[in-house]
């Protein structure tokens, strides 16, 4: 099985260990499953883009994509319709597999995600998503092992994520535009956030529940995934 330099390996590793493939046709199931339309066509559009790695062929059998491609299009497809533009989810992209190794190691280590943003992020729109893309990661697809990950602060202390007491700030600067305006760097937006579930969203006080009408019926409480049988398209593990 040929590989291309495409980030395909990159992905791969970014498993937790686990090396399955899907399909291009699960690969578009599974995320229609998750509420988002998605044809051929867009992962096309994704790939020219550099937001997605390549399929590769497996025998004879059509392209492949590590798994975690479909989160990984599901966050796509979730911050686009937020209104995100595509360069600043390019910013984002190397914090979102950042914060995917961080929830794979059980650790979010509050200094290496400053960095990490800070090399990476530049735009106004991409400052304020990375608040955001933390959020999505470490709590949306509700990792099984969730409550072991602990959250390590600048000055080393390590708080559990799962703890509501536990937050995380986030302080947005940015320069001046006009040249009237004094020299140096200013403070645009601060925010606070808990990472700990909320579930049920809807019995508890202190959640603002968002996304649908006053009188609409509330999604029922996400569970954690176990891990089922690969249904569909199979393919083999690869051997890299």
């Amino acid at each position: 099985m040929a590989i291309e330099e495409n980030g395909f390996l990159e992905y791969l590793q970014l498993q937790d260990g686990e090396p399955d493939l899907v399909t291009k046709s699960e690969l578009i199931a599974r995320v229609r499953a998750e509420g988002y339309s998605v044809s051929d066509r867009q992962l096309t559009f994704y790939v020219t883009e550099g937001l997605l790695p390549r399929s590769v062929r497996v025998g004879s059998r059509a392209g492949a994509y590590p798994s975690i491609v479909v989160e990984l299009v599901t966050w796509i497809l979730r911050f686009r319709d937020g209104g995100l533009p595509i360069e600043a989810l390019k910013e984002l992209l190397p914090v979102w597999k950042f914060l995917i190794r961080a929830r794979s190691s059980r650790e979010l280590d509050l200094g290496e995600l400053e960095y990490v943003a800070r090399q990476h992020v530049t735009s106004v729109e991409g400052s304020l998503g990375v608040a955001r893309v933390v959020i999505d990661v470490m709590t949306c697809y509700c990792p099984k092992h969730r409550k072991d990950i602990v959250i390590v602060a600048k000055d080393g202390t390590k708080m559990p994520m799962g703890d509501p007491k536990s937050t995380v700030g986030f302080a947005v600067a940015r320069m001046p535009e006009t040249e009237d305006a004094d020299p140096g760097p200013r403070w645009f937006a601060t925010t606070r956030v808990s990472l700990a579930s909320t579930d049920p969203g809807s019995l508890d006080p202190t959640t603002v529940i968002l996304g649908l009408k006053p009188n609409d019926p509330l999604p029922q409480a996400r569970e954690d995934p176990e891990p089922e049988p690969e249904q569909g398209d199979q393919v083999k593990e690869p051997t890299v």
